[in-house]
This record gives C-alpha cells, sequence and structure tokens, in this order.
C-alpha cells in the first residue's frame, strides 16, 4: 500500500505542474466567483441561479479534468519511458495503476475542493448553506471518479488523443442518457439494431444519476434508497473499469 501512496503523491505532482488542471479550475472558480454580479435579482432568484450555475461548473469542470489528465497519465509514462525504472522495482503493474489513478483523481479533487469552498462561501453570505451542497458535491466527487475510471482504461487500449476523444463522448453521452436516448432506443423497430442499442445503452455509465443540482436549487428530498443504490453502482462501474485496465496493462507489452 505504500508502494500505491508514493506513485499517487508523485502523479499529484506532476497533474498539479499541467496547464489543463490551473486553466481549467481557474476559469471554473472565475465563473463561481463572478456570480456576485447576480445581485440584480431578488435574494430567492440569486440563490436558485448561483446553486444552478455553481453546480453545472463544478461537474463540468470535474469531468473534463478528469478527463484531460486520466487519459494522458498512463500513456505520456510510457512514451517518455519514465514507468520502466518504476516497474523495474518490487511493485506490481497492478498496484502501478492504482497508484497512477488514486493520484489523479487526488488532483481533481484538490481543483474541485476550492471551487466547492468559494460555492460554499457564497452561499454562507446569502444565508442558504444547508447539508444539501454536502450531498451534491460529495456525489460530483464519486462521478469525477468514475469518469476518471473510464478514460484510464481507454488509455490502457489506445493514444492518448483517442483515449481523450472517446472519453469525452462517453462523458458527454452519461451526462444526457436518460434525457435523451432512452426514447431514441425504444422507438427503434429492427429488434437487432434495439438489442445492439440497449447494450450500448447500459454500457454508457449513467452520469445523470450523480448529478443532484434540482435537488439542491429547489430543496427537493432525496431518498436514502436512491443515494445507496447510486452509490453502489458509481463504485461497482468504477471498479470494474479499473479491473479491466489492470488485466490489460498486465498483459501490455512496453
Amino acid at each position: 500500500m505504500s508502494s500505491v501512496l508514493i506513485i499517487a503523491k508523485t502523479t499529484m505532482l506532476e497533474n498539479a505542474r499541467k496547464q489543463v488542471f490551473h486553466v481549467v479550475t481557474l476559469l471554473t472558480l472565475t465563473v463561481v466567483c463572478a456570480s456576485v454580479l447576480l445581485s440584480v435579482f431578488t435574494l430567492g432568484v440569486q440563490v436558485k441561479i448561483l446553486k444552478d450555475l455553481c453546480m453545472t461548473s463544478i461537474l463540468f469542470c470535474g469531468g473534463i479534468l478528469a478527463v484531460a489528465l486520466a487519459s494522458t497519465a498512463l500513456p505520456s509514462e510510457i512514451e517518455t519511458r519514465t514507468c520502466y525504472p518504476v516497474l523495474a522495482r518490487p511493485i506490481t503493474r497492478t498496484q502501478h495503476i492504482l497508484g497512477k489513478y488514486l493520484g489523479t483523481i487526488s488532483t481533481v479533487y484538490l481543483g474541485l475542493a476550492v471551487i466547492g469552498i468559494a460555492f460554499a462561501v457564497l452561499l454562507a453570505a446569502r444565508s442558504a448553506l444547508d447539508g444539501l451542497l454536502i450531498l451534491a458535491l460529495v456525489y460530483a466527487l464519486l462521478e469525477v471518479a468514475l469518469v476518471a475510471a473510464v478514460a484510464f482504461c481507454l488509455s490502457v487500449f489506445s493514444t492518448p488523443a483517442v483515449a481523450v476523444m472517446i472519453s469525452l463522448l462517453v462523458f458527454i453521452a452519461g451526462s444526457v442518457k436518460i434525457g435523451y436516448f432512452s426514447h431514441l432506443v425504444n422507438g427503434i423497430s429492427n429488434p437487432v439494431i434495439k438489442g445492439a442499442g440497449l447494450f450500448i445503452y447500459h454500457l454508457i455509465p449513467n452520469l445523470e444519476s450523480f448529478n443532484f443540482k434540482d435537488a439542491l436549487v429547489h430543496q427537493l428530498p432525496v431518498p436514502e434508497a436512491y443515494l445507496a443504490q447510486v452509490a453502489i453502482y458509481g463504485v461497482c462501474y468504477t471498479a470494474f473499469m479499473l479491473t479491466v485496465a489492470t488485466a490489460a496493462f498486465a498483459k501490455k507489452e512496453l
């Protein structure tokens, strides 16, 4: 476990120096802080727009950072051959994968923590801070972990450019899955095409289930059974993606 943590720490420091991390985090933080311009609205409208805008920004920032950092972490290390001295030591490839993954999501979580603190301060200034914010942020972090696992798994099988592109498509498709793809698949009459469509539909992660923005904005109660179901789904999907990535990397010729 110590080897995994050392690799995670090194990966986190490497990712924290990347331009994409600083640019995306600062842009999102700017959007969140710019919400002070909402003072032209009444307090109730201000709070609703603030919650909607900030949660959307956090989810978008987390997804983009997860894709950008996870898709390039392993391939760039292989291309520069910096992984060879590490793997030459008594460290298994599974430990290496887990360390790189933990370091990647730790970097994303660091950026989201700064944005989340700014969001909480803005809500506290309007006396609108409540427990639903913590709930929404925790499940946003779980969504980020899932997206990073998908991107990490794809990076084992493809080049960084292809992994980024496919991961972005999965992120976008997973975010609009419930609202669009279900109607599209159910409208297909051909049973073979419909079966293939249903397979792809269930294969794509349902990222919309991690989005509790509406509950936060409109103060809607969320059933505990649903929260547990979503959490189990996220953990199992993430674990499956990491298992596939580990098995593929173990057989990969370097």
